[in-house]
């Protein structure tokens, strides 16, 4: 790998990290773009986001997986096929990327459920179920979990951030993977 590309890597990991922190960040805490609601039995809507909690080895809570509720009671997200191994750089590294739609109830029995997160505003369900189409239909990324993970897939279905969909339609024609997740 060159030098350029390293920067480029970095860079691009930096930017990922950065926009996956500033979303639990301005979610978690301000509500800033979208606002947790309590279903309470009640049917979640197209769009909302499920965060489910991420445990570590120790049963610490870490982090949090996120999908997108599609309707019909299915769950979309975007996750990694873990390579194996307790090497470091390959934890840190890219993954085969695997995009699962899931029944909710199975999806709630297998994984703590966080929260619920629904946009403000609403969401624009005919570009939802296209996108979401689109990414059953279509190889996804690789996986990494700073520049292409569960937060950025999340976030381009319901068309959150516009610079996210050359990530999901492909790769750049630089071939860098492009990944901007601005919060405004």
């Amino acid at each position: 790998m060159s030098c350029t590309s390293q920067v480029l890597c970095s860079t691009e990991a930096l930017t990922g990290a950065v926009a996956t922190m500033k979303f639990f960040l301005a979610e978690a805490i301000l509500g800033q773009h979208f606002e947790a609601v309590e279903l309470g039995g009640g049917e979640p809507e197209p769009g909302d986001l499920f965060l489910f909690r991420i445990a570590s080895p120790k049963g610490r809570w870490c982090g949090a997986h996120v999908g997108v509720y599609c309707g019909h009671g299915e769950i979309i997200h975007f996750e990694g096929r873990h390579p194996g191994g307790r090497d470091p750089h390959k934890l840190l590294g890219s993954w085969e990327g695997v995009v699962c739609k899931q029944g909710e109830r199975p999806l709630l029995r297998s994984r703590s459920l966080w929260r619920v997160l629904r946009r403000r505003g609403g969401v624009d369900r005919a570009a939802l179920q296209r996108r979401v189409r689109e990414a059953m239909d279509s190889d996804p990324p690789p996986y990494h979990p700073t520049r292409s993970n569960c937060v950025h897939f999340a976030l381009h279905l319901l068309g959150h951030d516009p610079s996210l969909a050359p990530l999901w339609a492909g790769r750049s024609p630089s071939g860098s993977v492009l990944v901007d997740v601005t919060l405004d």
